[in-house]
């Protein structure tokens, strides 16, 4: 899988560039939290091999590393006609766990995931630890700019000119609890300007975000052609976020569901659900699960069998 982080690089862990999964830190780039690396991760016999791209000393618009690296992706998913998920991971994981969570969805949904691995276990005290990952998420914005900018300028510009000939790639983001955090800051920010208007899905699932006020963001989200949260009243992760720090969670309340830009999925009263907090890779039922298939691969969720509109609540539910 493709790689991009705004990790620290730790050099202890890699022999030239080939490195193993404690090959990125829980710091941000030596050169500042907005510089990114690539590199390709594969896992043979439970071990993880991480290889950056190399990057050239004098840059130029002929030899970036970025459009090398996505053109070679852009063929790959063109040959093997699979579709393609950019997964934004949440709080607490270290390299590692960014890279086990990326394969889940691999292994379950059959797509490919470009995965945007942030700096969100940076250690201590919890309060403390959550605290410093929600600033890291927020100096991350310049980082997650300039890679979906790149990926819609390399990996998909040519998919449009070449659907007719071919397969035809579905591309769909994933921001996953306080990864939607960071996602938030990135359309708040002024660098969002919908260049990397290339998804068809955007999915926000268990989002540590505030739902007072959501609407008023997520309206300005067009970089896809529909926009998914989900809802699980019970998340015992959210739950904990809710009652340390802030307010109603996005991804924890069903009320003021109210963003025009949106189709929201309450799972709460769903068989097998309970408490859980990963709803896209807990086993859970049927029926999620065909969601999560539809929405990674970029297709109408919401009209998977097992679903219906409740309208007082303005979403879908499992019936």
């Amino acid at each position: 899988m493709l790689v991009i982080t705004n990790r620290n690089i730790q050099k202890q862990h890699f022999e030239g560039l080939v490195g193993n999964d404690r090959a990125f830190g829980e710091q941000v780039n030596t050169k500042g939290p907005g510089e990114v690396r690539l590199a390709w991760a594969s896992k043979n016999n439970d071990q993880w091999q991480v290889e950056l791209v190399p990057e050239p000393k004098r840059l130029t618009v002929n030899n970036l590393p970025s459009k090398s690296v996505f053109c070679q992706l852009r063929n790959r998913l063109q040959a093997q006609c699979k579709n393609c998920l950019f997964f934004i991971h949440g709080y607490n994981q270290d390299f590692k766990k960014s890279l086990e969570k990326a394969q889940q969805i691999e292994q379950r949904y059959g797509v490919e995931v470009v995965l945007f691995s942030w700096p969100s276990n940076t250690g201590g005290f919890a309060v403390y630890e959550y605290r410093q990952a929600k600033r890291v998420a927020q100096a991350s914005v310049a980082a997650l700019d300039a890679s979906l900018m790149k990926l819609g300028g390399y990996l998909c510009g040519d998919f449009d000119r070449q659907a007719q000939q071919g397969c035809r790639v579905k591309f769909s983001l994933m921001a996953y609890s306080l990864g939607c955090f960071l996602f938030k800051n990135y359309v708040q920010d002024a660098v969002f300007e919908r260049e990397s208007n290339v998804f068809e899905n955007i999915i926000l699932c268990q989002a540590d975000v505030d739902n007072k006020g959501h609407a008023d963001w997520i309206d300005d989200v067009h970089i896809g052609k529909r926009n998914y949260i989900t809802i699980n009243e019970n998340d015992w992760v959210l739950k904990w976020s809710d009652a340390n720090f802030q307010r109603s969670r996005l991804g924890r309340t069903a009320q003021n569901l109210n963003a025009q830009n949106a189709i929201y999925l309450d799972v709460t009263d769903a068989p097998g659900v309970e408490r859980k907090h990963g709803l896209f890779y807990a086993e859970t039922n049927a029926t999620i699960k065909s969601f999560f298939d539809v929405a990674i691969n970029g297709g109408r969720a919401e009209e998977v069998s097992g679903l219906e509109h409740h309208t007082q609540r303005n979403a879908y539910v499992v019936i």
